[in-house]
């Protein structure tokens, strides 16, 4: 069995049913808090660069924000780059704090920290978008599936499906079971 980064198995459309309303809800709840996190990162971009958030809330933000970023880019973008979204950011935020450690003396700096914020930003807010949309218009498998599932609504053209690697997948089956045993 493949990791959580590295699941990349599209299927046919019309494959995977589509969310329930639980499924649902839960999706629109998940969007609106990650949209609430993206509201306060531009409310405060200097939230990782200052003392706006404690120190471990940003390096949480920032690991949290990696761990997602393969499936964001492969499942939304329908490519196959496994975790190479995510070596490619945490090289480059190494190399950058290693250079400002090696000319600066210390392995921060404020253009480090809009770069992070940029790309937790991109990251949670591509996300909750994404789960935001799949709540509105039942997209089914994984709410990254949500913008490539909107354009075959809006042009009729068919695009790939994907099984939600996270929890959603169980509940999803959960909830059809349930409608199922009481209908």
């Amino acid at each position: 069995m493949s990791s959580f980064a590295d699941e990349t198995r599209f299927d046919d459309p019309g494959t995977l049913r589509k969310p329930g309303p639980i499924g649902r809800s839960v999706r629109l709840l998940l969007g609106l808090w990650l949209l609430y996190v993206c509201w306060f990162l531009w409310t405060y971009p200097g939230a990782l660069v200052s003392k706006a958030i404690p120190y471990w809330t940003a390096l949480l933000s920032i690991a949290f924000a990696l761990w997602l970023i393969p499936p964001v880019v492969n499942i939304g973008f329908g490519t196959d780059w496994r975790a190479w979204p995510r070596y490619v950011v945490t090289g480059v935020i190494l190399l950058w704090a290693i250079g400002l450690a090696l000319s600066a003396g210390s392995w921060w700096s404020p253009a480090l920290g809009r770069f992070a914020w940029l790309f937790v930003l991109y990251t949670f807010g591509h996300l909750g978008l994404s789960f935001v949309l799949a709540a509105a218009i039942a997209t089914p498998g994984c709410e990254m599936r949500a913008l490539p599932h909107l354009w075959t609504l809006l042009t009729g053209r068919k695009t790939k499906e994907h099984f939600c690697p996270g929890f959603l997948h169980e509940l999803d089956a959960w909830e059809t079971q349930r409608a199922t045993r009481s209908g």
